[in-house]
């Protein structure tokens, strides 16, 4: 059984949260002066940003986003309702979407419904993803968004 195959069959009874599940699709991709380093279960859950090509010397910040497709979990996306506390945000559309952030540590998880197809991913979830990793950050965050912008517009 190849690691794609033991994600998409990840039962574990003392793990009903799914923390643990594996993520073996893995990426470096570039927003901006931000490092995005993504760990997945699935391939269309690659955000549509480009690769990262610089050195880390020259990069401001990177951040850690593991993005698991719940099979298990069905419904489209619904309007978010967002719960924040100091640096971690919670943030949950319906049974699609479920995701926590936190913004002192730069790591979101997000667990992504079996209906929220790749066109939803890419143009509603990426850009919601990338700004609730930011939000609250220093100053370099309107430059974040900005680089975002025009890195999914060059896309």
């Amino acid at each position: 059984m190849d690691m794609l195959e033991s994600a998409a069959n990840y039962k574990d009874p003392l793990d009903a949260l799914r923390r643990f599940i594996p993520t073996p699709l893995k990426t470096r991709l570039r927003v901006g002066l931000t490092i995005l380093q993504v760990a997945t279960n699935d391939l269309s859950l690659v955000p549509d940003l480009p690769p990262e090509t610089v050195s880390k010397k020259l990069m401001k910040r990177s951040l850690d986003w593991k993005l698991v497709r719940d099979d298990d979990a069905r419904g489209i996306l619904q309007e978010p309702l967002q719960l924040t506390s100091g640096a971690l945000t919670v943030v949950t559309m319906g049974t699609a979407c479920l995701l926590g952030v936190d913004r002192e540590r730069g790591e979101l998880l997000c667990f992504i419904g079996a209906d929220v197809d790749e066109k939803s991913f890419q143009e509603i979830l990426v850009p919601m993803l990338c700004n609730l990793s930011i939000d609250g950050m220093e100053a370099e965050s309107f430059e974040f968004v900005s680089h975002l912008q025009e890195d999914l517009n060059d896309a």
